[in-house]
């Protein structure tokens, strides 16, 4: 993977990016085939411990004479893999990269992301004295995949891991701390110094990488149908703007990087059945648009049928909670106090136990010690979803289960710590006897997760057809691909994936560009057109300072709205606790359509649905004193 090589420079875009778009010269597609995508499906926004991006929105399109723009490159998809393909296609010598992203920000499931990124032979893990390697990396996840794994496709992601862990760290990113997880032999898990999730951390890491490289970011912008020649050749791009207007970006080659499917419960149903009725822990967004396209050019498709259920999901606001709470030493207990499988199994098989108890549904259980080695659980508690006792007994009793039942269970875990064996689960990592009070308990049922099926492609991340043969000029990265994790993915594994796949497919695509006609002036260009909001209508407000209070996604959101002149004229979050990468989407286009048309009835932002509400209702409190 080459590492040097020109970089695109251009106005830098700030937290906000707004995108203009040039007239193009470039040529007309001779279309012969297309892909149309899903509609997207609505759904309510899920916590994530997981994290982080700076929001990215965009000003109004110039509007041209020309029929298409131009790019060489076209990612479609905002998320882990796409940013990464763009990022390292510019850093490769790309010149003309846009990325197109039908969601109001950038993330997609990304962002929810809670764990880590596996990787086998690190410096981090040397300096801990973990003996790790690439073929025990591949030995567990084509283990934990259930051998359907693309072992290729698996020894290529496991080869490149030290790599993906190092580029996330030079690009700004925080891959420092080595922990276990389901389904690994040894310690791989890398992860945020601070133990937060994972997500965040890169979604903003490789915003800010976006930014610096000038990378034009087109949000709310629906890739409807990939175009090819009459060659067969990948040749543009069409959809529909933010303005429910088309548009045609004529290319050279495309990245398909939507993601996958768990968020279209139609298309879940459709490959597997017995999901019906299950809730998700995906964003939105994740509806399945790039299967749609694929399978219009004649796209092969590898284990669909493999849908991956996390285990540990409140059952109430869809909150994913991370392995790492069961990494750092915390049990499952169901309703009767008693541990019934290892919790370290891997996701299917926990998932399977937990569909076997009372109700379908157990209990989290850790102590303070747990609590205080991972900085994810804080969120859970801010949220209110975490019940909280000083002794096993008042736990028990608080959850409405035989408290004397959870003590006893809770006493013969310490003493499996002790013994270093679990007798009962064979649980190998027992890392604390959870005998430190306070006690605490969450409530958990398995809910959709993952996609492992997907297109099918090579180790060069060119899209195959069933022939075998490559698709000119398109590959594929991240969860819309299929192979890689076979029927069960090994927490860990996703983020390498789309790293690691996502670099491939950049590079490859600028490696396509360059033999196919070579680098165009950019004409796609992000600009920093944005500005604060302003009132478009009169407001009728008492001028002064106002505070409120609402009730967000991860607890209480607290606004100051400033009114001058009878206007609203500033809203700004003061305190919250909701997810980077989620919460400023909801930040900046609630509050300026809050400002424009000077009332608190406005609607809220697609995919950070919670967050707009508790914005909304704390603007709403906030000018009950302002009348």
């Amino acid at each position: 993977m080459r590492k040097s090589g020109k970089k695109l420079v251009s106005a830098a875009m700030a937290a906000v990016m707004a995108l203009s778009l040039a007239a193009c010269g470039g040529q007309s597609a001779n279309a012969t085939t297309a892909a149309e995508t899903t509609e997207e499906t609505t759904q309510e926004e899920t916590t994530a411990e997981e994290t982080t991006a700076e929001e990215t929105t965009e000003a109004e399109p110039e509007k041209t004479d020309s029929d298409a723009r131009q790019a060489d490159i076209v990612v479609i998809g905002a998320g882990g893999a796409g940013m990464t393909a763009a990022i390292q296609a510019v850093q490769d010598g790309a010149t003309d990269v846009v990325i197109l992203e039908k969601m109001p920000a950038t993330g997609g499931n990304t962002t929810r992301s809670t764990g880590g990124l596996n990787a086998a032979g690190t410096s981090y893990q040397e300096a801990d004295g973990i003996e790790d390697s690439v073929e025990l990396f591949v030995e567990d996840t084509m283990k934990g995949g259930k051998e359907l794994n693309d072992k290729q496709l698996v020894t290529v992601m496991a080869e490149n891991s030290v790599d993906a862990v190092d580029w996330v760290n030079e690009i700004g990113g925080d891959l420092s701390v080595v922990g276990m997880f389901g389904g690994a032999s040894v310690k791989r898990i890398h992860r945020p110094s601070d133990t937060s999730a994972v997500g965040p951390m890169l979604v903003k890491a490789l915003n800010a990488k976006v930014e610096e490289l000038g990378i034009p970011v087109l949000l709310e912008t629906t890739a409807e149908k990939i175009l090819v020649d009459d060659s067969g050749k990948v040749c543009g791009v069409t959809g529909t703007d933010k303005d429910g207007e088309t548009f045609s970006i004529d290319c050279t080659a495309v990245v398909l990087a939507t993601g996958g499917f768990g968020a279209n419960s139609d298309m879940v149903v459709e490959y597997k059945p017995d999901l019906a009725g299950f809730c998700t822990t995906n964003h939105a967004g994740a509806t399945g648009d790039g299967i749609t396209m694929a399978k219009e050019l004649g796209a092969a498709f590898v284990d669909m049928e493999q849908i991956q259920t996390h285990p540990t999901v409140n059952p109430d606001t869809q909150t994913m909670y991370t392995e790492g709470v069961r990494g750092n030493g915390a049990i499952l207990v169901n309703k009767e106090g008693k541990r019934f499988c290892n919790e370290l199994e891997t996701r299917d098989v926990v998932s399977a136990a937990i569909l076997e108890q009372t109700d379908g549904q157990c209990y989290l259980v850790f102590d303070e010690a747990v609590r205080e080695s991972l900085a994810a659980i804080e969120s859970y508690i801010k949220a209110g979803i975490v019940t909280e006792a000083d002794t096993p007994e008042a736990l028990g009793e608080a959850l409405n289960i035989d408290g004397a039942a959870l003590a006893e269970t809770l006493k013969t875990y310490a003493g499996y710590k002790a013994a270093g064996k679990d007798e009962e689960f064979g649980r190998e990592s027992m890392e604390l006897p959870l005998d430190k009070p306070k006690y605490y308990a969450a409530l958990c049922a398995p809910a959709i997760h993952h996609t492992m099926g997907g297109v099918k492609i090579n180790t060069s991340t060119e899209v195959l057809k069933e022939d075998g043969s490559a698709i000119p000029g398109l590959f594929a990265a991240g969860e819309v691909t299929g192979g890689v994790h076979g029927a069960n993915r090994l927490g860990g594994n996703a983020v390498t994936d789309i790293v690691v796949f996502g670099r491939i497919a950049g590079s490859a695509a600028e490696d396509y560009v360059v033999a196919n006609g070579g680098h165009t002036e950019a004409e796609i260009v992000a600009d920093n057109g944005g500005g604060d909001a302003a009132p478009s209508a009169q407001g009728n407000f008492k001028d002064g300072v106002y505070e409120g209070t609402g009730k967000g996604n991860n607890g209480d959101i607290t606004v100051e709205v400033t009114v001058e002149g009878g206007n609203m004229v500033s809203i700004v979050l003061k305190e919250h606790g909701e997810t980077e990468g989620i919460y400023e989407a909801a930040e900046k286009g609630v509050t300026a359509d809050m400002i424009a048309r000077q009332t608190a009835d406005v609607d809220t932002v697609s995919g950070a649905t919670n967050t707009s509400k508790g914005i909304i209702e704390a603007v709403t409190a906030a000018l009950e004193s302002a009348k």
